[in-house]
């Protein structure tokens, strides 16, 4: 009997502490990945006039991001300067699309400063949850109280597969939803910030017509002029 516990019980044990493993490996890959993205990102401290000061940029929602740029005019700076502040403010898209789905609870369209998406994310996936737990419980309640019985409660048992069902066709639609709103948020929110700062989005207006002129001595003390352009192609 003890030998016959023990090889119930060493599996058990086992499993758990894989289960275990995985699930802190699991955690600290999803904070690498977390760190990686978000690497660099941030609100960026910018002075456009010097009467009314520095001002800050970024770390908020589309709304307050289009209130900045309604009021104020970064044309003023240097193209590589606002590309600097489009980079360091852009959002991630594809890796908050990844959390939701595989995570979910809003995780992911927190990377994007998207409160309503993880509020929406948070709801869904909640309700969810609570559905499918409430028939759960129903259903190995049935099973591990009225094991003799089970046939006088089928109404019931019938209501406990149904909240199952729910659940888990909730659950996939929930991630369904948390699947598209970071891929509309973050391409909007990436929009609206390269508008903002007046950048083409396949950055052709990073190389601009320019002429210049320099002076180039001659063997015979002459001066002569030197003529150089830069013209794009595109």
């Amino acid at each position: 009997m003890k030998r016959f516990v023990v090889l119930i019980i060493l599996p058990v044990l086992l499993t758990s502490t894989l289960f275990a493993v995985g699930e802190l490996l699991f955690d600290v890959a999803i904070v690498g990945l977390d760190i990686m993205v978000t690497a660099g990102k941030g609100p960026v401290t910018v002075t456009l006039d010097e009467e009314k000061g520095p001002i800050t940029i970024g770390g908020t929602g589309i709304k307050p991001l289009r209130r900045t740029f309604e009021e104020y005019d970064f044309s003023t700076l240097g193209y590589e300067e606002r590309l600097r502040i489009y980079d360091r403010l852009s959002v991630p898209v594809v890796w908050p699309i990844v959390k939701n789905i595989t995570i979910g609870f809003g995780n992911g369209s927190v990377l994007q400063y998207d409160s309503m998406g993880a509020l929406t994310g948070a709801v869904l996936d909640g309700a969810s949850a609570i559905t499918l737990s409430v028939g759960l419980g129903i259903f190995i309640g049935l099973i591990s109280v009225h094991p003799d019985t089970f046939s006088d409660h089928l109404p019931l048992f019938s209501v406990g597969v149904d909240l199952m069902v729910a659940g888990m066709i909730g659950l996939g639609v929930s991630r369904i939803v948390q699947a598209i709103i970071p891929a509309v948020y973050g391409l909007r929110y990436n929009k609206i910030l390269r508008e903002g700062l007046g950048l083409e989005k396949d950055r052709s207006d990073a190389l601009r017509p320019a002429l210049g002129f320099a002076p180039l001595p001659t063997s015979d003390g002459r001066l002569q002029w030197q003529v150089a352009a830069r013209v794009p192609l595109q």
